[in-house]
């Protein structure tokens, strides 16, 4: 049965103590990009990847700056936090709909805090950047698309282990 993945139904932002964050109406997950070098073949160039990645980030909103949010803010302790979203599907064969899971793990130390805005009868649209050191992002039955662990060279990718073949050498 082919499965048409059509959108994001709903999600919710946990902080370490599995409490509910007052996260906003919209999250911008991490871009993880490996860092490339440039071979210099008999023919020409080619950017070839590896497996290092640049800096990944992860913006995190808060309707109001209350103190979950200000709970991120550590100099010398790393937050995790846990995004558990509902994707909908369409079933192509019969039309119906499916529902499915994402859950994006991360863990980091806030770099930015942007404390937003103070207006009468609004929100204050806060919003704490976070720079990443880990990250795992899994559907609801648990298959790993990617896990990235800077500190201990972890490097997971659609469920394999790319750096298999390099540590058994180390």
């Amino acid at each position: 049965m082919p499965e048409i993945p059509s959108q994001v139904m709903d999600f919710r932002v946990y902080n370490e103590a599995k409490r509910v964050i007052g996260a906003g109406a919209e999250i911008t997950l991490p871009t993880i990009k490996p860092k490339t070098y440039t071979a210099d073949l008999p023919a020409g160039e080619l950017d070839l990847p590896s497996m290092r990645t640049e800096n990944f980030e992860l913006e995190i909103p808060f309707t109001v700056f209350d103190k979950e949010a200000g709970e991120m803010v550590s100099l010398n302790n790393v937050t995790t936090v846990t995004i558990r979203s509902s994707v909908q599907k369409t079933n192509t064969e019969t039309h119906n709909f499916k529902y499915s899971g994402l859950k994006v793990t991360a863990k980091g130390f806030a770099k930015e805090v942007a404390l937003g805005t103070l207006k009468r009868s609004d929100k204050m649209d806060s919003k704490i950047t976070m720079t990443l050191t880990y990250i795992k992002i899994e559907d609801g039955d648990g298959y790993v698309f990617a896990e990235i662990d800077k500190l201990n060279g972890t490097y997971i990718i659609n469920g394999e282990d790319v750096r298999a073949g390099i540590d058994k050498y180390l």
